[in-house]
């Protein structure tokens, strides 16, 4: 009886010297589950631009060739070579050269130079469409040239050295980056020549309505 009470006594000792123990070890932390990674997302899609979004045109280069409203309804204008730089998306720099060459039967060989320079601002910008105008300083020579009547009291033949100023006003659409047509109108302001005797017009009676075709670089 005595070895059983003794023996009870030591188990009791060894669990209450154990027990503090386990209370006291580390609890170990939780596992945490992984992150899903987040779905794949679908590329958007590309914007469609239409043929040319109104982009910057500074530095481009176009070279034109011209149409003209003749006797007939519309006619090209063989003698017309248009050179467009854009200094920047809003002014531009127009060489333009002029020229007629005519030979008559039984005559001498008539010709006229008119080179011009004008400066064309961007009044109106759309995605593709600009309305312009603009203003500059033309020379025109001549020999052999065909002075009105009006002018000289006959209708007579001679040598032309002239300056004016033309002034346009034109629409250019942008049919793709590189190609564009524009429909305007040109008059001269000032004009002065000196064929026979002087003549200094100022007057918007010469219209010219013109058209052109522009190829143009990056």
């Amino acid at each position: 009886m005595t070895h059983t009470r003794l023996s009870l006594a030591a188990t009791f000792a060894l669990l209450g010297a154990a027990l503090p123990a386990y209370a006291q070890a580390p609890v170990p932390a939780p596992v945490a589950a992984p992150a899903m990674a987040p779905a794949a997302q679908a590329p958007a899609p590309a914007p469609i631009m239409p043929a040319r979004t109104g982009d910057d045109l500074t530095g481009t280069v176009g070279f034109g060739v011209g149409i003209v409203a003749g006797d007939e309804l519309i006619k090209p204008d063989t003698g017309s070579v248009i050179t467009k730089y854009w200094l920047n998306d809003a002014i531009a720099l127009v060489p333009q050269l002029n020229f007629n060459i005519t030979k008559n039967t039984g005559s001498d060989t008539a010709w006229k130079l008119e080179p011009q320079l004008r400066v064309d601002f961007t009044l109106l910008k759309g995605a593709s469409t600009r309305l312009e105008g603009g203003a500059g300083l033309g020379l025109a020579f001549g020999k052999n040239v065909t002075a009105p009547a009006a002018l000289t009291g006959a209708t007579t033949s001679s040598n032309l050295v002239g300056i004016f100023v033309p002034v346009a006003l034109q629409v250019e659409h942008f049919f793709t980056r590189w190609f564009a047509m524009s429909v305007g109108a040109q008059f001269n302001l000032l004009e002065y020549e000196k064929q026979g005797p002087s003549t200094f017009m100022l007057d918007i009676d010469n219209i010219t309505y013109m058209a052109n075709l522009f190829f143009y670089t990056d």
